[in-house]
């Protein structure tokens, strides 16, 4: 057995070039970190690389930028991601990337739901997301030979938060407060949500050229999250109401939205203060008959499985119990 237990953690104890070739031995401080290594070897060897080049000595820190130079600055949040790997690495105290393992991850795991500024798991989750798309990219991209610290590792089962949506009344309170609204972009995005599904950054930048002239028109949304670009067709008469500019044909308003909101006494879970406007959207779809899979289309999802959490809002959905089952006659 090439890895056993030592005094000070685990040795890999090798003969890479074979029987009478020269012993190769190196401690670690846990042992899946030295199968790990032992793992990295052995595959050099099988490919026919030189299995004892100098040892990849970068900080944890260091291999983030590299994911931003190399695939990151491409993503629309590729900016706000860096800045979150920069701050797990910070928690971990920047190690040698290659001494990441899975015990280190769940330390600082732990660590993060700790605490004064303790985060949910939804938060750690996300955290763990990144992490591991960072290690695979840069596997793909051949800036990392080692296996990906933290793919064994499970994401943590959280509740899934309360889905807000307005009822007709509070729409129409809402929409109260929107016009009275010193900033007049305030209406047209809010409005531009609630009919088809935007998220609020997509609707507030939109541009001139994304107004897009037919029968019916359409608002063609390119910066979206997932990164696909989606045409939503909408009232003819309410695509007349829009500015037309060749830039940016609004203002930033979220802050005049949250205003509305408070004066209007509506009351959302955290974090859901415009989200609430697309779930309206979605909901109302599906009440009133609307196709999941079109559903999909239009707001974007990557998953039919995001889009799934609105089906129990057709107005079949509960009724399907009944014709459906196994003795229904």
């Amino acid at each position: 057995m090439s890895v056993r237990k030592v005094k000070k953690g685990y040795i890999v104890d090798l003969r890479p070039e074979g029987r009478d070739g020269p012993r190769h031995r190196k401690t670690f401080l846990s042992k899946s970190e030295a199968i790990r290594y032992e793992n990295h070897i052995n595959e050099k060897i099988a490919s026919g690389k030189n299995w004892n080049d100098s040892a990849d000595n970068r900080r944890l820190n260091e291999l983030c930028e590299t994911w931003f130079n190399m695939h990151g600055k491409a993503l629309n949040n590729g900016e706000r991601i860096l800045r979150n790997l920069l701050a797990i690495s910070e928690l971990m105290k920047n190690p040698l990337a290659r001494n990441v393992d899975a015990k280190m991850f769940a330390n600082f795991r732990a660590l993060r739901m700790s605490g004064e500024k303790a985060v949910s798991a939804k938060t750690v989750n996300n955290d763990h997301t990144y992490f591991k798309a960072m290690f695979n990219e840069l596997k793909r991209l051949g800036e990392w030979e080692f296996d990906n610290p933290v793919a064994g590792i499970r994401q943590l089962k959280h509740l899934q938060p309360e889905m807000a949506f307005l009822n007709k009344d509070e729409i129409e309170k809402l929409w109260s407060e929107l016009k009275k609204s010193t900033n007049k972009s305030t209406i047209y995005v809010a409005e531009i949500c609630i009919r088809t599904g935007a998220r609020w950054g997509e609707a507030e930048n939109i541009t001139g050229s994304q107004l897009i002239k037919g029968d019916p028109p359409k608002l063609s949304f390119t910066r979206t999250k997932g990164n696909k670009q989606r045409s939503v067709p909408i009232d003819d008469d309410f695509f007349k109401s829009l500015p037309k500019n060749n830039g940016r044909i609004f203002e930033n308003c979220w802050g005049a939205f949250r205003k509305a909101l408070e004066r209007s006494k509506i009351e959302l879970p955290n974090g859901q203060m415009t989200h609430a406007l697309r779930h309206t959207f979605a909901s109302t779809f599906m009440q009133k008959g609307g196709n999941i899979i079109v559903l999909q289309n239009i707001l974007g999802h990557a998953s039919i499985k995001e889009t799934m959490k609105y089906a129990h809002f057709a107005p079949a959905h509960l009724e399907d119990a009944i014709s459906l089952n196994p003795l229904a006659k």
